[in-house]
């Protein structure tokens, strides 16, 4: 099956956080990074200018954070697809994440494990 080019935004205050995932993500042939942002209004400023496929977006960052920035993102035209990120992986989380609406939800402690999957998918057509 034929993969399309994803194109990501990366979203994290954590700049050691970022590199890691620029690292991995950068040996995957059908994922280019547009960009990078330290919080949600960073994100939300790259999010209308490159016009990402996807954003990972971490939960918590100073100046705006991940839920209130997902909510202005997803009111764009045609938003991307947000996968937000956090240590705090439990239901309480999770559901403010889908509320605010995120269209998935991974820990970062297996964030390579659970982010590639949704790509996959993403990539392959799969979720429209």
């Amino acid at each position: 099956m034929d993969r399309i080019r994803l194109r990501i935004l990366l979203v994290d205050d954590h700049e050691g956080f970022i590199n890691a995932a620029m690292r991995h993500l950068r040996n995957v042939e059908w994922i280019e990074v547009v960009g990078r942002a330290g919080n949600g209004l960073e994100a939300i400023e790259q999010s209308e200018a490159l016009r990402p496929d996807a954003i990972l977006m971490d939960l918590a960052m100073p100046e705006m954070g991940g839920l209130q920035a997902t909510r202005l993102i997803k009111a764009q035209d045609e938003p991307p697809f947000v996968a937000i990120a956090s240590h705090f992986d439990d239901a309480e989380h999770r559901e403010h994440a889908m509320r605010a609406g995120a269209d998935a939800f991974v820990s970062k402690l297996n964030y390579m494990q659970d982010v590639m999957p949704l790509l996959e998918r993403l990539a392959g057509g799969e979720m429209a």
